[in-house]
C-alpha cells in the first residue's frame, strides 16, 4: 500500500497498534452486542453484532448509548 500524504508517519500511524479496550459480548432483549463496561452496573454499546435490521433504527441501540449490565446472564 502506498500513501501519498504530507502528514508525518508518526502522526499518520499513531494509535494503529494500540491495544483494544476491555470489551465483552452480551445479549440484551435478543440483541447480541459488544459493550465496554463503564462500572459494574452499566456499559456503553460499542457495536451491534447479531440483530434484526430494525434494531439499527432504534436510538436506544446506537453506539455510545448506555445499557444496564445488571440482570444479564453474562457473556453470550
Amino acid at each position: 500500500m502506498t500513501l501519498y500524504t504530507v502528514m508525518p508517519p508518526e502522526q499518520l500511524w499513531s494509535g494503529m497498534w494500540k491495544e483494544a479496550e476491555d470489551t465483552r459480548e452480551i445479549k440484551i432483549n435478543g440483541l447480541l452486542m459488544q459493550v465496554r463496561p463503564v462500572n459494574e452496573n452499566e456499559a456503553v454499546i460499542v457495536r451491534l453484532l447479531d440483530c434484526p435490521l430494525q434494531a439499527y433504527l432504534n436510538p436506544a441501540n446506537m453506539p455510545g448509548s448506555t445499557v444496564p449490565l445488571s440482570g444479564n446472564a453474562g457473556p453470550a
